[in-house]
C-alpha cells in the first residue's frame, strides 16, 4: 500500500514591518516576501523538513499549497529565500515564502491591506505543505480506482504511462468584481475567509473562455475531475511552457466527489507569447489520502451507491448522519428556545471553527431586529467573541465538525446555522450569500395576526411546522435556485425525528429515498364522516393492493393525502400496512383537537390563510385525484383541482368521484349534481346574439362518478395502458395537451413513463 503525503494544517502569515513589495523582474508583477509559520506540528514531519534541510531543502520533494479564495483573485505563494527553521521545543517550523500578485485586475491596494492584517495581529492563514512520501499512482492503480468508483474522469480525461491524469478546461470562466471587492472591508474578508469570502463579489462568465491568453493574462477557469479516498496534485506548469497554475493545487479526497461540479483553476500566463485557451491541459497526480480519510471513503463507496456518490458527490447528510437524532439534537447543546432561558440565540459551525452567537439582550428585553443584525455580523466575522477553534470546541460538535471536512458535490454546505427557530426570510438570504448553506432549526417561523393587523413575533417556540406563503417560497428558492439545505426536528418524545426540505417537503430519510422510485401520485380527498370507514377502510385497502399489478405503474405510486382523519388517515395507514410511500400535505385547520399527523414520510403543512397554495401543490404533486365523501373543504378541493385542469397547471388525468352510500338526493350519487354543473358550464350557450362557452367542453369529460374502488382501480389501468386513447375520446386538443405538459417540466413535476411516451406520440403528430 502506497503511503498517503504529509500535509500540514494552515500555516500563518508573518511579515517584517520594514518589508516593502519589490518587483519579480522574471515576471515584471509585484512582490512580497515573508515566513509562513507552521505550528503544533509532528515529530514526523518536523524530522522529514530536517532531513530535506541536510539534504539542501530539495523544494522538488515539497509544495507549498495556497488557498482557493487567495488563488482565484490571483494572490500566488511560493517558496521564498532562505532555509526553514525548525523549533523542535515549540514545535514550530518557519518556511519563507513570497507573494505574488499576478491578476492584472486587482487593485494595488492588496498587499497593503495584507500588511495591514498581519500588523494588526490578526492571523491570516496563507497556506499549507505538502509533502509526497511515496511515489503517485500508477496508469495501471488509477485504472483500477475507476473499475472501483474510487475516481471518475471525464472522457476528454486521458491518462500517461507516468500516471499524469491530463485535462482539457471546461468552457467556463469566473470574473471578479473589483469594484466591490474595493468597497468597505471586502478585500479583507476575501483575505481573510479566502474562498468562503468570494461569494458576493465572484460570478460566472456568460460568455466562457476567451479564446486566448495574452502574455501576463490571468484566468480563473475550470476542469471536472471526481475523487474518492484520494487526493490530486495539480502539477505546477501546464503543457504549454510558460502557463502555470497558481498555489491552490490540492484537490482534497472525498471532497472533490461530484464529477458534474466545476473545480476551478487558477492559471497565469508567464510566457511572453499569446495562447490558446482551448490547447490548454492541466496535468496532475494522484495520491492516495490518510488513513482515516480513505477507511471513511471506503464505507461510503460501498456497494450499489458509490457511482451514484461520484456522480453526484457526497452528501452533506452521508458525511454528517444528520438525520441521527442524537447526533441533531447535540449540536442544540447550550442554545435557549427563548429569550428568557439562559444559553446562546444560535451557533455557526464552519469545517475548522464553531461560532456561538450569544442572545442580544437590550435592557433585559430581546429584539428580534437588533439579534438578526448580530447574525450577520458574527457570519461575516466582524464579532470575534464566541469563536472556537480546535480543543476549544466541545467533543461533541468537534466530531460534527471534522466531518464538515467530507462534505462533496460543490461544497457549499460546509458553513451550517443552527437555532431553535428558522430565522425570518430575509436573515436566510443574508446568511446564504454569505455561505452559510445548511439550517437546521426546531420550528419554523411563529407569527400570530393581532387584532390591529400588525404582525408581532411570538417569545414561545411552539414547534410550528406551519409554512406561510412567503416563508415557504423562501424555501424553495433557497434550496431549488441557491442549493441551501433546511433540516427540522420534528414530533415529541419517541417519535422524534430528523426531516430534510427537499423538493419543497419536508422528507424522512425513508422519504427521500423512495421519492426516487415513485413515479403516480393517487391523491385522496375526503372527509371524517362517521360510518364511512367500515365500507371504505376495506375498498381502499383492496385498491392499492390491486393498483401495483397494473403493469405500467407497478410499485413505483404513492399516495398523496390532507394528513387530516376520514378517509385521508384510512389511506395513509392502509399504504403505511403495504409499504406505499405517503405524502402528507397538511393545513393547520385540521390540527383542532388532535395532533399533526407526522407518520407520512414526506410531509408540508401549511397555515389555513395559505390553504389555496396547499391544494396547488398537491395538484402539481398528484396525478389522479379521488374525491371521496366530503363537506365543504373537498367541495373547494375539487373546485380548485378542475380550475387548475382547465388551466392546464396540472397534468391531464382522471378525476374520480367515489361515493358507495348514495349519500345525494334521493340516494343518488353525492357528487353527480356537481358533475351536472360542470357539464351545464361546458356547453354552449346564446346571450343575445354571442354563443358562448363558460368552460372547455373536454372538462367533465376527466370527471368520473363511480360507487366503488374497482371502478376507481379499472379507470386509472385504462389511463395508464392508453393515455392517448383517452385523450382522444375526451376530447381535449393536442395544444392544450402540449401546454399542459410543458406548464408541468416547468414546474419540475414528476412525469410517469407511460405519460411521457405518450406525449411523444402527441407531439410526434403536431409537428
Amino acid at each position: 500500500m502506497k503511503r498517503p503525503p504529509l500535509l500540514t494544517e494552515d500555516g500563518y502569515l508573518l511579515i517584517d514591518q520594514k518589508t516593502d513589495p519589490s518587483i519579480a523582474e522574471e515576471l515584471g508583477v509585484s512582490r512580497l516576501a515573508g515566513i509562513m509559520r507552521l505550528e503544533a506540528t509532528s515529530d514526523t514531519l518536523r524530522g522529514v523538513v530536517s532531513d530535506l534541510i541536510s539534504a539542501g531543502f530539495s523544494r522538488d520533494r515539497c509544495c507549498l499549497i495556497g488557498r482557493s479564495g487567495h488563488s482565484q483573485i490571483g494572490l500566488d505563494v511560493d517558496f521564498g529565500s532562505g532555509l526553514p527553521e525548525i523549533d523542535t521545543r515549540r514545535k514550530r517550523i518557519d518556511l519563507p515564502i513570497q507573494l505574488t500578485s499576478l491578476n492584472p485586475n486587482i487593485p494595488d491596494t492588496l498587499f497593503a491591506e495584507i500588511k495591514a492584517m498581519v500588523d494588526s495581529g490578526r492571523r491570516l492563514t496563507i497556506g499549507r505543505l505538502f509533502v509526497p512520501m511515496g511515489p503517485p499512482l500508477s496508469r495501471a492503480q488509477i485504472e483500477e480506482a475507476t473499475l472501483n468508483n474510487y475516481l471518475l474522469l471525464t472522457p476528454k480525461s486521458s491518462v500517461d504511462e507516468h500516471g499524469i491524469i491530463t485535462i482539457p478546461l471546461e468552457n467556463t470562466r469566473y470574473l471578479l468584481s473589483n469594484t466591490l471587492l474595493k468597497a468597505g472591508q471586502n478585500g479583507q474578508i476575501v483575505l481573510y475567509e479566502s474562498k468562503e469570502g468570494l461569494g458576493l463579489i465572484q460570478y460566472s462568465s456568460r460568455c466562457g473562455l476567451p479564446e486566448s491568453l495574452e502574455p501576463g493574462d490571468f484566468l480563473c477557469g475550470a476542469i471536472h475531475i471526481s475523487l474518492g479516498p484520494y487526493s490530486a496534485l495539480i502539477e505546477r506548469e501546464l503543457n504549454d511552457p510558460g502557463v502555470f497554475h497558481l498555489a491552490a493545487r490540492l484537490l482534497d479526497a472525498v471532497r472533490t466527489s461530484g464529477i458534474s461540479v466545476p473545480r476551478q483553476v487558477e492559471l497565469y500566463n508567464g510566457s511572453d507569447r499569446v495562447v490558446a485557451t482551448r490547447d490548454l491541459r492541466v496535468r496532475l497526480r494522484i495520491y492516495p489520502a490518510d488513513v482515516t480519510t480513505t477507511r471513511i471513503a471506503t464505507r461510503l463507496l460501498s456497494g450499489s451507491r458509490a457511482r451514484k456518490i461520484m456522480q453526484e458527490g457526497v452528501d452533506f447528510a452521508d458525511a454528517t448522519s444528520i438525520f441521527d437524532i442524537n447526533i441533531c439534537d447535540s449540536l442544540f447543546d447550550t442554545l435557549s428556545s427563548e429569550p428568557t432561558e439562559r444559553g446562546n440565540y444560535g451557533r455557526i459551525l464552519t469545517r475548522s471553527k464553531v461560532i456561538d452567537i450569544q442572545r442580544e439582550l437590550l435592557e433585559n428585553e430581546w429584539h428580534e431586529s437588533a439579534q438578526n443584525r448580530v447574525v450577520y455580523e458574527a457570519v461575516r466575522g466582524t464579532i470575534t467573541s464566541g469563536v472556537h477553534h480546535g480543543e476549544q470546541i466541545t467533543p461533541e460538535l468537534r466530531e460534527f465538525v471534522e466531518s464538515l471536512e467530507l462534505v462533496g458535490g460543490a461544497q457549499n454546505l460546509r458553513k451550517v446555522f443552527v437555532c431553535h427557530e428558522f430565522p425570518a426570510a430575509d436573515t436566510l438570504r443574508v446568511l446564504k450569500r454569505n455561505n452559510v448553506g445548511v439550517f437546521i432549526g426546531r420550528s419554523l417561523k411563529f407569527q400570530e395576526i393581532p387584532a390591529n393587523g400588525q404582525q408581532v413575533h411570538s417569545l414561545s417556540v411552539h414547534n410550528n411546522i406551519y409554512f406561510g406563503q412567503t416563508t415557504y417560497e423562501t424555501f424553495c428558492d433557497l434550496t431549488g435556485r441557491e442549493g441551501a439545505r433546511f433540516y427540522l426536528i420534528a414530533g415529541d418524545g419517541g417519535e422524534r425525528h430528523v426531516r430534510e426540505f427537499h423538493r419543497g417537503f419536508w422528507m424522512t430519510r425513508e422519504g427521500k429515498e423512495k421519492i426516487a422510485n415513485a413515479h403516480t401520485m393517487i391523491a385522496m380527498f375526503g372527509s371524517h364522516v362517521d360510518g364511512t370507514a367500515e365500507v371504505l377502510t376495506e375498498q381502499i385497502y383492496c385498491f392499492f393492493e390491486q393498483l401495483s399489478t397494473v403493469p405500467e405503474i407497478g410499485g413505483c405510486f404513492a399516495v398523496c393525502h390532507g394528513s387530516g382523519p376520514g378517509v385521508m388517515r384510512i389511506a395513509d395507514d392502509a399504504a403505511a400496512d403495504q409499504g406505499i410511500l405517503r405524502i402528507g400535505i397538511g393545513i393547520d385547520s385540521e390540527k383542532i383537537g388532535q395532533r399533526a399527523n407526522l407518520r407520512p414520510p414526506i410531509l408540508l403543512n401549511f397555515n389555513n390563510s395559505a390553504r389555496h397554495m396547499r391544494q396547488n401543490i398537491l395538484d402539481r404533486t398528484s396525478l389522479f385525484k379521488i374525491y371521496n365523501i366530503g363537506g365543504m373543504g373537498t367541495f373547494e378541493e375539487l373546485l380548485i383541482a378542475i380550475t387548475n385542469l382547465k388551466l392546464f397547471q396540472s397534468l391531464p388525468a382522471p378525476h374520480i368521484f367515489v361515493d358507495p352510500f348514495g349519500l345525494g338526493e334521493n340516494g343518488s350519487h353525492l357528487w353527480a349534481s356537481t358533475l351536472a354543473q360542470l357539464k351545464t358550464a361546458s356547453s354552449l350557450k346564446t346571450i343575445g346574439s354571442h354563443v358562448v362557452r363558460l368552460a372547455p367542453a373536454w372538462v367533465p369529460n376527466f370527471c368520473h362518478v363511480v360507487r366503488g374502488y374497482e371502478d376507481v382501480l379499472a379507470i386509472i389501468a385504462a389511463f395508464a395502458r392508453d393515455p392517448v386513447s383517452y385523450w382522444e375520446k375526451a376530447g381535449i386538443p393536442d395544444p392544450d395537451l402540449l401546454q399542459a405538459f410543458d406548464n408541468a417540466i416547468q414546474a419540475g413535476v414528476i412525469i410517469p413513463p407511460y405519460l411521457r411516451e405518450a406525449m411523444r406520440s402527441v407531439r410526434g403528430r403536431s409537428e
